[in-house]
C-alpha cells in the first residue's frame, strides 16, 4: 500500500511538471510571436525625452563598438492618399550591418491615434497588400519573406545573409481606416518611421502625395518631430501636390510623426460608409423584404390555398361532430397537441366509455384530483389512438387515480395515431407538419444564417452600411416562418370540415345565453370536448350555466349541487394533471475621439498618430 502510494505521487509530480513545462512553453512561443514592448513613452517632459534619448544613444555607441551591430542608412516612406479613404505606403529601408545577420523584421501597427480631439474614423485600422521589392523595384523571392499576424499589426520578416555589408529592401502596404475625418477636414496622422527599435536611423524623407486635383492652398502640415542634437539636419517642404519632410540622426526609440489635414470633399469616406451606399442597401434590403413577401403571397395562393371554391364564413352551432376532437385539432392547427388528448378523454367519458371522478380535497387541501373508472371495455368503436390511450391509461384494471398516470410516455404514439387518422381521411393534401416544417426551417436559417455570416466577415471586412441589410433579411426570414404555417393544403373535405370548427369557434366567441333551441344538455355534452380543443370550454360552460344543473352520468363532483363553469374548470385542472404538467394554452465598427489633449488639428503629439510600429534583426 505505501509503495503504491509512493508510486501515484510520484506520477502526480511528475504530471504537474509536464503541465507547468507546457504552460512555459507556449508563454514563450507567444512571446516570441509578438513585437517587443518597448518602453512607456507617456507625454513626458522634453528635458526627460532628452535623456532619455541620450542615455540610448549611449548605448548604442556601445553597442557599435562590439563585432555584431547595424542601422538604418535611410528609412524612407512615401504616402500616397487615395480618394477612397485609404492610403498606399512605401517604406524604402537601407540598413548597415556589421558582422553576421540572416534576418530582418517590421511590425506595422494597427493601433489606434492618440491625443486626437476631433473626428472619427470608419472601419477597423486594417493593413493589406503587404509586398517587398528590391531597391531597384523587383519583387523579392517570395520564399525569403513572410507576414504573420498579431494582436495589434502585421510582422514582416526578411531573410538574407549578410556579413559587413549594406543591404535593402522596399516593403509597401495599403492601410484602411486610417484616415481622422473631422467636421471640416479630413486628416492624415501618421508615425512614418517605427518607433520600436534600438538603433538609430542615419536619413530619412517622408512624402505624402494627395489625390489629383487637391487645392494645396487649402491643405495644412505640420509634424512632431523634434531633434535630439540642435545641429541635427530637419527640414520641410512642397513641391506641387507633394509634402515632403526630411532629417537626418533619428536616435533609437524617436518617433517621426507627421500631420496633414486636407479639406473635405478631397478624400471620400470608405464605400460601405457613404450616404449613397446607405440608400443603397436600404433599397435592396426594403426589395428584399417586400420580394419575400410578395413571393410567399403568391407561392401561397397557387401551393397552399385550401382546394376550396370559397371560405364558408358566419357561425356554426355544432362542431363537425363527424370528427373525432382530436382529430379536427390537428385540422385547425396542422399538428396534433397535448390539449387534443386531453379533449379525448372527456370525449370518451361523454360516450360512456370511462367515468370521471372528483375526489374530495382531503389528502391535499387546495388541489382537485381526480379518478377514472372504465365502464365499457369494448374497443370496437374505437380509433386505433383512442384505444392506444384507453391501455395507457387503465391496462388490465377498471379504476385508477390521476397520481398514478403519467401519459407522457405514450403521447408520442397517441399523437401518431391522430396523425395516421388525418391522413387516412385525406383531411390534407401532403403531412402538414412536414410542409409546415420545411418552411419553418427556411424561415429560421435566413432569419439566423446572415447575422452569424455577417458578424464572421466583419473580422475581414469593413461593412459598414451592409448591416442594414439584416433589417431585410431578418424580417423576411419571419415572413417566411410565419406564412409557411399556412402552407400545408388541406382538400375540399377538408376545407368543409376546417371552416366549419371556425363557425363553430366564431359562434362560441360570439354566442349568448339561451340564444338557440339547440341548447340542451346533450348538446352541452356533445360538444364539449371539441369547444376543449379549441380553447373555449369555459365560454361555452357560461352559455349552459342557467340551462344544465344536473351532473351528467360521465362526472362525479364533490360540492354542492352543478355548474357547468365549475365542470370546465375541473376539466382544464384534470388535462394538466394527466401528465404532470403546470398548465398549457391552447389556441460597423470605427472609432470616435475625445481627448482633452492639444496640438495639431484636432490634437496630436510625436508619436500619437497610426502607424508607427518596430524593427529589428539578427
Amino acid at each position: 500500500m505505501r509503495k503504491r502510494r509512493l508510486r501515484r505521487t510520484a506520477f502526480l509530480a511528475f504530471f504537474l511538471c509536464l503541465v507547468f513545462l507546457a504552460a512555459l512553453g507556449t508563454a514563450l512561443a507567444a512571446s516570441s510571436q509578438a513585437p517587443a514592448s518597448p518602453p512607456h513613452r507617456g507625454l513626458t517632459p522634453l528635458s526627460n525625452n532628452l535623456r532619455s534619448a541620450i542615455a540610448v544613444g549611449d548605448t548604442w555607441r556601445q553597442d557599435s563598438s562590439t563585432e555584431k551591430s547595424w542601422e538604418f542608412e535611410r528609412f524612407d516612406s512615401d504616402i500616397n492618399i487615395n480618394d477612397n479613404g485609404s492610403f498606399d505606403v512605401r517604406e524604402t529601408q537601407v540598413v548597415n550591418f556589421t558582422g553576421s545577420f540572416t534576418f530582418i523584421t517590421r511590425d506595422l501597427s494597427t493601433q489606434m491615434a492618440k491625443d486626437v480631439t476631433e473626428g472619427r474614423t470608419y472601419g477597423k485600422v486594417r493593413i493589406k497588400d503587404v509586398e517587398v521589392y528590391d531597391l531597384d523595384g523587383t519583387p523579392y523571392d517570395s520564399d525569403l519573406w513572410e507576414v504573420d499576424s498579431y494582436q495589434g499589426g502585421k510582422k514582416v520578416r526578411i531573410e538574407f545573409q549578410a556579413q559587413d555589408e549594406q543591404r535593402g529592401w522596399i516593403i509597401s502596404y495599403r492601410m484602411c481606416g486610417a484616415i481622422i475625418y473631422a467636421e471640416d477636414y479630413d486628416r492624415l496622422y501618421w508615425n512614418a518611421v517605427s518607433y520600436y527599435r534600438d538603433v538609430p536611423i542615419n536619413s530619412s524623407r517622408i512624402t505624402v502625395t494627395l489625390p489629383p486635383g487637391t487645392d494645396m492652398a487649402e491643405v495644412e502640415a505640420t509634424d512632431y518631430y523634434q531633434p535630439v542634437m540642435t545641429d541635427s539636419y530637419y527640414a520641410s517642404g512642397r513641391d506641387g501636390d507633394v509634402l515632403w519632410w526630411e532629417a537626418e540622426d533619428i536616435w533609437p526609440y524617436r518617433d517621426f510623426t507627421i500631420d496633414v489635414a486636407v479639406p473635405k470633399g478631397v478624400i471620400d469616406k470608405p464605400y460601405p460608409y457613404r450616404s449613397s451606399t446607405f440608400w443603397l442597401v436600404f433599397a435592396l434590403a426594403f426589395a428584399i423584404l417586400l420580394g419575400t413577401l410578395a413571393f410567399m403571397l403568391v407561392f401561397w395562393w397557387f401551393k397552399g390555398r385550401d382546394a376550396s371554391a370559397d371560405p364558408v364564413m358566419g357561425v356554426s352551432y355544432e362542431a363537425p361532430r363527424e370528427l373525432r376532437p382530436a382529430v379536427m385539432g390537428m385540422l385547425v392547427n396542422q399538428q396534433p397537441r397535448i390539449d387534443d388528448i386531453s379533449a379525448t378523454v372527456v370525449d370518451l367519458a361523454v360516450r360512456g366509455k370511462l367515468r370521471i371522478i372528483e375526489e374530495p380535497e382531503e389528502v391535499h387541501p387546495g388541489v382537485t384530483e381526480f379518478s377514472f373508472e372504465r365502464k365499457d371495455t369494448s374497443t370496437r368503436d374505437l380509433l386505433p389512438y383512442e384505444a392506444k390511450l384507453m391501455k395507457a391509461m387503465f391496462g388490465k384494471k377498471t379504476r385508477v387515480e390521476e397520481s398514478d398516470l403519467d401519459l407522457f410516455g405514450d403521447a408520442m404514439q397517441i399523437m401518431n395515431g391522430v396523425r395516421k387518422e388525418v391522413k387516412k381521411r385525406k383531411l390534407f393534401h401532403n403531412e402538414p407538419e412536414k410542409t409546415a416544417g420545411r418552411y419553418f426551417r427556411w424561415g429560421i436559417a435566413v432569419t439566423i444564417l446572415p447575422p452569424v455570416v455577417m458578424f464572421i466577415l466583419h473580422f475581414f471586412l469593413d461593412l459598414g452600411w451592409f448591416w442594414f441589410l439584416l433589417v431585410g433579411l431578418v424580417p423576411a426570414g419571419i415572413i417566411i416562418a410565419v406564412i409557411g404555417r399556412a402552407m400545408p393544403k388541406r382538400t375540399p373535405e377538408g376545407s368543409r370540415l376546417f371552416w366549419q370548427a371556425m363557425g363553430f369557434r366564431e359562434y362560441l366567441k360570439t354566442a349568448e345565453a339561451g340564444e338557440p333551441e339547440s341548447m340542451t344538455p346533450q348538446n352541452f355534452q356533445d360538444n364539449l370536448p371539441y369547444a376543449i380543443v379549441l380553447g373555449m370550454a369555459e365560454k361555452w360552460a357560461q352559455l349552459f350555466a342557467d340551462i344544465y344543473t344536473t351532473a351528467p352520468d360521465w362526472y362525479s363532483g364533490t360540492g354542492p349541487g352543478f355548474s357547468t363553469t365549475r365542470l370546465a374548470s375541473s376539466l382544464k385542472e384534470m388535462g394538466w394533471g394527466l401528465y404532470g404538467t403546470s398548465g398549457s394554452s391552447s389556441s460597423g465598427s470605427g472609432g470616435s475621439f475625445s481627448s482633452s489633449s492639444s496640438g495639431g488639428f484636432g490634437g496630436g503629439s510625436s508619436g500619437g498618430g497610426f502607424g508607427g510600429g518596430g524593427s529589428s534583426a539578427g
